[in-house]
């Protein structure tokens, strides 16, 4: 599985051991708050805070349905480096050493006023409108 691990500006293909440590290393709070590691956009294990104050983990499995975030939100860094590196080797069973709950990510609906059949009625209906204005003005 070919895995990418970005940071708000950088990304590295197929991140080694090393490489995962110095990336959740220069998470500070700041301008870097979050490293991504997965083979997609919806599968990846996801490293949220600082190395001052912790870490909170979020794993999704290929859906919005699917995913998880740790309870606790204040993971060491030793630890989260860990996970990762253990993610990055297919190994999934450090995943049991923490309490995960569901974070549901709200999916905005599209409302009918945004879509384009209820402009194409307001364009008839405006069309029709200017059309009998103009007949009732040019009627003797």
């Amino acid at each position: 599985m070919d895995l990418l691990l970005t940071t708000h500006d950088t990304g590295y293909e197929r991140p080694d051991g090393p490489t995962i440590a110095k990336v959740l290393a220069s998470l500070d709070g700041g301008r870097n708050v979050l490293a991504t590691l997965g083979p997609s956009d919806v599968t990846y294990l996801q490293a949220s805070g600082s190395v001052q104050t912790g870490f909170g983990l979020y794993l999704q499995e290929g859906s919005l349905e699917r995913r998880l975030r740790t309870r606790d939100r204040a993971l060491p860094l030793p630890w989260v480096t860990e996970a990762f590196q253990r993610y990055a080797g297919g190994d999934l069973a450090w995943r049991d050493a923490v309490a995960w709950e569901q974070d549901p990510v709200p999916v905005p609906r599209e409302s009918w006023m945004t879509s384009w059949p209820a402009y194409i009625a307001l364009l008839i209906a405006v069309s029709a409108a200017m059309w009998l204005f103009h007949a009732w003005r040019a009627a003797p």
